[in-house]
């Protein structure tokens, strides 16, 4: 490089400053390009020539001209982005060779779902870059060779100051329902340093589906970019087990046709007084969200409702099973009835949505009102704590935020089964809420809602208790023992005190 060129170079980066409204002196522009030399200022270019003509423009020199923009002006300028801006001067731009393991793969995002095949990675890596430096998250946080990201991740300052080529490790990202928001953010930034600063980004990660993990992960990333963006290109390819990074283009290659499985699901949960008002209401129902509540404390809530309603709903298309979170025990994902084991579980709405599944089983608490409601053409369908119609609906819309107003409205049918202890073995009754053609109230005070889904109900359990009181079947201390601390089945049963005190 010579000195005519540097001043060329100059004029260039002082009309891109202007670009972003950040306006800049003849001199200032000759001082700020005096970084590609390593230079301090535009007199030492001209008392050292040769510090000049030795200077390459490469990703390094544009790097500390980056630097020195973003230093001075709080301009954040990459240094891909000038050097893109060099070549159109006509200026010779070589052709970019990585700094660490300038020989290895290409640059880009590999996903894995070993942690054998990490390892592998890692002493690859260390091997083929003679103790090369790892940057990494718990993935790799026992790596004698890794520097720990802290708390800050992929957001930590500096990553993009790394020599091109560096090895990222990422993870172990857990595909679920609650986590899989946050995990698409975080594949977001492993595709902007793997394009903007040419780094090797490994992602590790857990997943019940390991056959579908590219797809997911482009999901994630499409889904996540804004319109337009050509981020998802950053995924490469796969971490191999024998810690090879490798290409697999194309990246996706496909969702497999959703699995469409009868079962034979008994229907005996759900009580025979709101068994064929139920049937009725969801024969004609391909979308919305179906509650069911149980006083049964349990691991699944209200499983064996769950359970039953596939029964009723194979009309509205494909069925699946929503992985809600990561459990320290994952055998307990399998403690539900057969009918919800045969089922495919899937980490989120969003994959079983993409792979044409229209019924989905999910943890109303897990299922936030964002994740489920942009979805018109499914049937939602989730089971919670409780046997009240209020308080069943109230669980499902604790995580809508402000949007619970909406969330209500996509409400189709509620059941809530309560079960006492009697002298006969256990007596059900049931509190059933059913939408039919009625249209909720517009607003978003929760009195109108709640007054709208009592004068709906079909079936209400104070009835039904009342029935079961009168005939002797059950008694008032067995109610209490059934759920002690409901506040609703206590004021129910001082209520019906009352009146025999007065006769």
């Amino acid at each position: 490089m010579d000195i005519p060129q540097l001043k060329l170079l100059a004029g260039r980066v002082r009309d891109q400053l202007q670009q972003s409204s950040c306006l800049v002196g003849h001199s200032q522009a000759l001082d700020l390009i005096a970084a590609l030399p390593g230079l301090r200022n535009w007199p030492e270019v001209m008392a050292f020539p040769e510090r000049v003509a030795a200077c390459t423009l490469d990703v390094n020199a544009a790097t500390r001209l980056a630097y020195r923009i973003n230093r001075k002006f709080s301009l954040d300028v990459g240094a891909k982005e000038l050097m893109t801006s060099f070549a159109e001067t006509g200026v010779s731009v070589p052709r970019n060779v990585l700094q660490v393991w300038p020989g290895g793969p290409l640059p880009g995002v590999y996903v894995t779902g070993s942690e054998t095949a990490i390892s592998a990675l890692l002493a690859r890596y260390e091997e083929a870059t003679d103790g090369g430096l790892v940057y990494a998250e718990r993935a790799a946080s026992g790596w004698e060779g890794s520097i720990d990201l802290g708390e800050y991740g992929l957001w930590s300052s500096g990553i993009d100051r790394l020599p091109s080529g560096t090895l990222l490790v990422v993870g172990p990202l857990q595909l679920d329902q609650t986590l899989w928001e946050d995990a698409s953010k975080r594949l977001e930034m492993a595709c902007l340093h793997a394009l903007n600063s040419e780094h090797r980004v490994a992602v590790l990660v857990d997943t019940p589906t390991p056959d579908s993990l590219c797809e997911d992960v482009d999901l994630m990333v499409r889904t996540i970019q804004e319109q337009n963006s050509d981020l998802h290109t950053a995924l490469r390819g796969v971490v191999a087990d024998d810690g090879e990074l490798r290409d697999r283009r194309p990246f996706t290659k496909g969702y497999s046709r959703p699995v469409a499985i009868k079962v034979q699901a008994d229907t005996g949960a759900i009580p025979r007084a709101v068994l064929e008002p139920l049937r009725r209401e969801l024969a004609a129902r391909t979308c919305g969200m179906v509650l069911f509540g149980s006083s049964v404390l349990s691991e699944h809530r209200a499983c064996e409702q769950l359970s039953a309603a596939l029964a009723l709903t194979e009309h509205a298309g494909p069925a699946a099973r929503i992985m809600s979170r990561h459990r320290g025990t994952p055998a307990k994902d399998w403690m539900v009835p057969e009918p919800m084991k045969e089922l495919p579980f899937l980490p989120s709405i969003e994959s079983a949505h993409a792979q044409g599944y229209r019924r989905m089983l999910v943890d109303p608490l897990c299922a936030q009102g964002k994740a489920w409601m942009d979805y018109d053409d499914v049937l939602f369908i989730g089971g919670t704590y409780g046997h009240d119609v209020m308080d069943i609906a109230l669980n499902m819309v604790a995580n809508s935020g402000r949007r619970e107003a909406d969330a209500l409205q996509r409400i189709v049918a509620v059941l809530g089964v309560l079960q006492i202890q009697g002298k006969r073995g256990v007596s059900t009754a049931s509190d059933l809420f059913l939408r039919g053609n009625a249209v909720g109230p517009e607003g978003k005070e929760w009195e109108a809602f709640e007054a709208f889904l009592r004068s709906h109900r079909v079936v209400r359990w104070e009835d039904e208790l009342s029935s079961l009181l009168d005939t002797g079947t059950v008694t008032a201390a067995g109610i209490r023992k059934s759920n002690p601390r409901n506040t609703r089945l206590r004021e129910f049963l001082s209520q019906r005190r009352e009146p025999n005190k007065a006769s």
